[in-house]
């Protein structure tokens, strides 16, 4: 395994000076990025020093986890890290920064190369997940009553290393007005305008906008690259697949280890006390909500001891609405995450979980209340009644979960809380609590009416 054998090389350290180099520099740098979290913090400072390229270094920065980032960045001092990100690309150096407090960015900034502080400043403003924030400030724009031929000198002159595929048409004030791919500008004449070529129906996003919003809209549009623009239509940059993709991945694990009760960002690189740290809160959740499961059978322990045979499918109650309220919740939080679910269909979509539930709870309740009044005498030596009282109780059990799990991604995001959160301990323990809860009642009135 590399990342042993660059430890053991580090733990002989000078001696070994020339190997590390040597191992540090053999190795994918993207693969040492995703297992560096492994090495202890001056580990990785020594891996990270004795990469032989600035390329190779600002990559691993940015690829690394968040934790190995910030201590790799402590050991380059605000000097060192500005140096650093004055050369890498600016919406990656802005991700960077946006993660050291506020102190610091300005520090950094103030070192900085004037050209790239004001763009990084202009890019800060920006939340991370919106358009503004996925933007490249670099991007092809050419004028109105430039010809082809002028076009395709600038793009020689510019010496790119890749061809841009898209060319956007702005007026004087750098507002836009249309755009047209590579291959429009390669089968028109020499002396044919931009604006004779261009496409006035251009697909944009505004700097607000959401990366779902975007996301959506470049798969719609079949388009890898789209244009940001502010509320007065200039063009401020370009959103690129690679990026959006990028972002859309980080958004869907973090709403994953949210539904866990775990770290959002790389969980896998914490440090066991950093973990426990976490995941305690959410466990104590799920610890109160045993509790107050146990203070509700204690309440009816009277209707418990007359009729024990109903504890026996506690368990079946408590999987089946435990299960329908996290299918609702989770459909509801991934299609808020992916933009399939809006303001204008919200509503459709919790009323169709709603029925779903509802549906499935009426369908097992009735199944599992047949087959326990068909069981009860033989087998459970009881009164057939008891089928009557388990399949009610599945029943209301359900739908109020049915209910719990639709409805709780949206009162979270009411109030300003990742939904996310909602399909996890939340549910779960209110489920359980509520399922116990319902099922008891149901059956102790229906035992007592006897």
């Amino acid at each position: 395994m590399p990342i042993q054998k660059i430890e053991d090389l580090i733990d002989n350290l000078p001696k070994s000076q020339y190997q590390l180099i040597t191992e540090v520099n053999a190795n994918d740098h993207f693969e040492l990025a995703r297992l560096l979290h492994q090495l202890s913090p001056e580990s990785k400072v020594h891996v990270f020093n004795n990469l032989n390229s600035d390329l190779k270094r600002q990559e691993v920065l940015y690829e690394t986890d968040l934790d190995s980032r910030l201590e790799i960045e402590s050991s380059l001092g605000s000097k060192g890290l500005a140096i650093l990100l004055s050369s890498m690309p600016e919406d990656e150096a802005t991700d960077i920064i946006q993660e050291l407090e506020v102190d610091e960015q300005k520090n950094i900034l103030s070192q900085m190369e004037v050209k790239d502080a004001v763009v990084i400043k202009d890019l800060i403003t920006y939340k991370e997940e919106t358009a503004g924030g996925l933007m490249v400030p670099k991007f092809n724009s050419v004028k109105e009553n430039q010809t082809a031929s002028e076009i395709l000198m600038q793009l020689k002159h510019e010496n790119n290393s890749e061809i841009p595929p898209y060319f956007y048409v702005v007026d004087p004030e750098n507002k836009l007005k249309g755009y047209f791919k590579l291959r429009d500008l390669l089968n028109v004449s020499t002396n044919i305008k931009a604006l004779q070529i261009m496409r006035k129906v251009t697909p944009k996003v505004f700097t607000s906008d959401s990366c779902d919003k975007v996301a959506n809209l470049m798969d719609n549009e079949h388009l890898s690259t789209i244009p940001v623009v502010d509320d007065t239509n200039t063009i401020r940059g370009v959103i690129t697949f690679d990026d959006v993709i990028r972002v859309m991945q980080d958004l869907a694990s973090e709403d994953i280890f949210t539904m866990v009760g775990t770290a959002k960002v790389d969980p896998f690189a914490k440090k066991i006390t950093s973990k426990i740290k976490v995941r305690a809160p959410w466990l104590l959740t799920t610890f109160i909500g045993g509790l107050l499961s146990a203070y509700i059978l204690n309440r009816f322990q009277t209707t418990i001891t007359d009729f024990s045979t109903v504890l026996f499918f506690i368990p079946f109650v408590l999987g089946i609405s435990g299960n329908v309220g996290l299918q609702g919740s989770t459909v509801i939080v991934r299609g808020l995450a992916t933009g399939d679910i809006q303001k204008d269909n919200i509503l459709t979509v919790v009323r169709s979980e709603l029925v779903v539930g509802i549906a499935n709870g009426i369908i097992f309740g009735f199944l599992c209340g047949f087959i326990i009044t068909l069981i009860a005498a033989p087998l459970l030596q009881t009164t057939p009644i008891l089928g009557t009282a388990v399949g009610l109780g599945i029943v209301l059990a359900v739908c109020v979960s049915a209910v719990i799990g639709s409805t709780a991604p949206i009162l979270f995001i009411k109030i300003n809380v990742d939904p996310a959160i909602s399909s996890g301990p939340f549910v779960t323990v209110t489920n359980d609590i509520a399922g116990i809860a319902i099922y008891l009642l149901t059956t102790s009135y229906i035992y007592s009416a006897i």
